[in-house]
């Protein structure tokens, strides 16, 4: 199923500075209306010079209304903001400079989250054993190219339908259902800037070509 969200914002993407983003949405209580709509925290997300910047101004507004996951970086590094009306906590990169994220929060406890998606933890478990297994045979930096990233992480489907790449759970009904739509993999040097998008479920052979921004 194909959906269009009209009207926002901000989501996922990058700006000129080199500041990204990318969003897992999650579902945790309380959610405080007067507080940021989480596509307003985007928003000014993209309109930062930096992560530094974005989690200042974040912080300064006094929070985002409802629990979720934004994953931000630039050109020195990423983290990732567990917002929460009540709190935000904040992870940083590992080990291996990676920061993987799924639709549970990992740290955040400021919140009351229930059961949702029990495939979650399964994917971000999964997740990190896939990147392990690339840095293990010595693809790092800057041979991790769009194109392994692809085939070897993001079109997984371990634990089908609740993969990495996902897809439609027949067992729920029609309105809930998920699936992947598209993916997206940016570059965040300032001099250097693009992304690759790809339409559909990569691996799947129904996917689209890759666009590449800034579009030809």
């Amino acid at each position: 199923m194909w959906y269009i969200q009209a009207g926002l914002v901000g989501k996922i993407g990058f700006n000129t500075a080199g500041v990204g983003t990318c969003l897992n949405a999650i579902r945790a209580r309380p959610t405080i209306s007067s507080k940021l709509p989480v596509h307003v925290a985007l928003r000014l997300c993209l309109e930062s010079t930096s992560v530094d910047a974005a989690v200042r101004t974040l912080e300064c507004l006094g929070g985002v209304a409802s629990g979720q996951h934004i994953l931000i970086a630039d050109s020195k590094g990423a983290l990732g903001m567990e917002v929460s009306p009540l709190g935000n906590t904040y992870l940083e990169e590992d080990e291996l400079g990676i920061i993987a994220h799924t639709n549970h929060f990992i740290e955040n406890r400021f919140v009351n989250e229930p059961p949702w998606l029990s495939g979650s933890p399964i994917r971000l478990d999964r997740l990190k054993k896939l990147v392990k297994g690339l840095v293990n045979e010595g693809i790092e930096g800057e041979k991790i190219t769009p194109e392994i990233l692809r085939s070897r992480i993001f079109s997984d489907t371990y634990n089908a339908p609740q993969s990495i790449c996902c897809h439609e759970d027949p067992k729920r009904h029609y309105t809930v259902r998920s699936s992947t739509l598209f993916n997206i993999i940016m570059n965040l040097e300032p001099n250097n800037l693009w992304a690759e998008v790809v339409w559909g479920q990569p691996g799947s052979g129904r996917e689209g070509p890759v666009l590449k921004m800034p579009w030809d």
